[in-house]
């Protein structure tokens, strides 16, 4: 979720270490906890739910082992927008997954972050070979989604895509480098906080549905993931680490959002499967030197 000003937000790395892979597999049980969950909450009412909730475990968390989230210092600038940024790619994604298919969102949504990178690879640093061709995977697995998606949806993926590639590259403002894991994840569900239920509202959610069995089970998996169990997995206490877990996230989301929505919901079609493979073509491509 987080990287940097310089620092492209796929950073170039032989590979990821197992912390960064295990958090990537804990989040793909997000995308597929908003599809089920959609039958019978509405997206935005599900953010609502889910980040509000997660902001007040991981408060008590911060509370239990003594971390200053509070603390006034110059990060409140560049944290507040990155808790904006954050508030609208969640709403956005979520939006997203209600309308089309968990792995179709993931396709498009890391489809964008993959090509911003592998174009700025291309500018910045000449690696013109590998560049190119993760610019061609990627580009063909988002036209094939684009192509699969119907309505809105792939839009909203997009735009979700777009804005965490902002996202990342300002989690490694200066003013926000000396924050740790648990700062940067407080002022990212503040800004969901406060402005998903007036989205939520304004959208007209009707607040007294009543979820179902599975619906309540995914809000408690979105709730625990998002709140307790990332930050512990996720964010390195330094800034220069920040942009290494969605380098991980892009190369293991789109299959292991696919396995496991097949797993539980069912298989969503061949062609769906192609788009995976062809962004996790797309995402390897970028993580090699050279």
């Amino acid at each position: 979720m987080t990287a940097g000003t310089s620092t492209l937000p796929l950073p170039p790395a032989p590979g990821a270490g197992s912390r960064e892979v295990a958090s990537a597999l804990l989040w793909t049980t997000q995308p597929v906890a908003i599809a089920v969950a959609a039958n019978s909450v509405p997206p935005l009412l599900q953010a609502t739910v889910a980040t509000s909730s997660a902001l007040l475990l991981l408060w008590l968390w911060t509370r239990w082992h003594n971390v200053p989230v509070l603390a006034q210092d110059d990060s409140l600038g560049p944290g507040t927008l990155l808790g904006l940024l954050f508030s609208a790619r969640l709403g956005l994604l979520y939006l997203a997954i209600s309308e089309i298919s968990a792995p179709l969102a993931m396709v498009l949504t890391f489809g964008a972050l993959v090509a911003l990178h592998a174009g700025r690879a291309l500018v910045q640093r000449g690696r013109v070979g590998v560049s190119l061709a993760a610019i061609v995977l990627a580009a063909a697995a988002v036209l094939l989604g684009l192509l699969l998606a119907n309505g809105w949806g792939a839009f909203w993926a997009l735009a979700a895509g777009l804005l965490w590639s902002r996202e990342a590259l300002l989690a490694r403002h200066p003013h926000l480098a000396h924050c740790g894991g648990e700062k940067i994840m407080f002022y990212q569900l503040i800004g969901a906080a406060v402005t998903l239920p007036v989205a939520s509202v304004v959208a007209g959610d009707n607040w007294l549905l009543e979820p179902s069995r599975a619906g309540l089970v995914s809000l408690g998996v979105q709730i625990l993931v998002g709140g307790l169990a990332l930050p512990l997995l996720w964010f390195a206490p330094g800034a220069a680490q920040r942009p290494r877990p969605l380098a991980a996230l892009a190369l293991v989301a789109p299959l292991a959002t696919l396995a496991l929505q097949t797993w539980i919901v069912g298989w969503p079609g061949p062609l769906v499967g192609a788009a995976c493979l062809l962004l996790t073509a797309a995402a390897w491509l970028t993580t090699r030197r050279g």
